[in-house]
């Protein structure tokens, strides 16, 4: 009786221990997905500068060139790839989206920014 009720037991913290770590996954998710819309967003106030769209399968396989990482200590890393509109000083409008961006993500959540990453795909034709 005793052995049974400790094997039941234990099942049913594997079991817990199993489903809190799919749900820290799908909140990880989650907040990458609000993470990546704010900095999509912030990204497109900046005058001069628009994001960089994959074609075909690249669209597929990277979507829309904007990822997020996790870090310990509730940091995170943003990674945004864009295009410059010609006229414009890539290292100015380089500048004004990572403060935009880091405005934005500290602004409305818990998460400290570590870095953004810029990479300016290519320069528009006029």
């Amino acid at each position: 009786m005793g052995l049974r009720f400790f094997v039941a037991i234990k099942k049913v913290v594997c079991y817990n221990k199993h489903m809190a770590k799919d749900n820290n996954k799908k909140q990880l998710s989650v907040f990458s997905d609000v993470i990546r819309s704010l900095a999509i967003d912030a990204t497109m106030g900046v005058e001069g500068v628009v994001l960089h769209q994959n074609e075909g399968i690249k669209k597929l396989l990277f979507g829309t060139g904007t990822s997020v990482s996790f870090l310990p200590n509730d940091k995170v890393s943003i990674d945004i790839t864009v295009d410059i509109h010609p006229g414009y000083t890539i290292p100015a409008v380089v500048a004004a989206v990572q403060e935009k961006v880091k405005a934005e993500v500290e602004g409305s959540t818990k998460y400290h920014i570590h870095s953004v990453n810029i990479h300016v795909k290519k320069v528009l034709p006029q």
